[in-house]
């Protein structure tokens, strides 16, 4: 009876963090660098990223003081909002949730965007998260004086954005990107049901 009460528990379990949680051991590969523009050095703006090697999808980096090139493949897991909330290891942890909701809210302005203003968003996110020195020009500065005026430090980005962050912390950069492929998520979703199913067979 207690084994096929713990079966059951850790099969909810699943279904729960399948639905809800980050999305571990994805495979990601850096495929390009986009329609991103030159700024402070580097590449801004949305890059190429492929998961699993099949769904192509863009990323924006938030970590400049780390670098990678065309090709390059990680591990990393799909983090929302309320996984960071809830403890997730993003990269930037230490920071707290408020980089992150500023991130997201500048996030959110990319669907009216511009190409350049692409790139300055992401400047911008730069300069939240990074300790080195990052040039910024005027449009950039407006979007960083805004994200960080103190009135989207709780901005919830679920459904927006989520954080695709390298496992181990130090094998990639962290990205942004247009909230958790689905694909992935269905698969732990379903990953549950399979399990819930078993326990249902083992009790019959």
């Amino acid at each position: 009876m207690r084994k096929t009460f713990f079966g059951g528990a850790v099969a909810l379990f699943l279904l729960m963090f399948g639905a809800t949680q980050a999305v571990y051991a994805v495979t990601i590969e850096l495929l390009g660098v986009g329609d991103s523009q030159v700024r402070s050095g580097a590449y801004a703006g949305l890059y190429d990223l492929q998961i699993n090697g099949t769904e192509t999808i863009e990323g924006m980096c938030n970590d400049f003081d780390t670098s990678i090139s065309i090709g390059h493949t990680w591990e990393a897991g799909v983090y929302t909002y309320t996984d960071i909330q809830n403890g997730a290891p993003v990269k930037f942890a230490a920071d707290g949730i408020e980089k992150y909701s500023q991130a997201g809210w500048l996030f959110s302005q990319l669907s009216t965007a511009t190409l350049s203003q692409q790139a300055d968003i992401n400047v911008a996110i730069w300069k939240i998260f990074s300790s080195s020195t990052i040039t910024m020009n005027t449009v950039a500065t407006a979007y960083y004086n805004d994200a960080t005026s103190g009135l989207h430090d709780n901005f919830n980005f679920d459904g927006i954005m989520a954080v695709l962050t390298p496992n181990p912390l130090s094998a990639s950069q962290e990205n942004l990107i247009n909230a958790v492929p689905v694909p992935a998520a269905a698969w732990l979703f379903s990953s549950g049901l399979i399990g819930l199913v078993g326990v249902a067979r083992r009790r019959k």
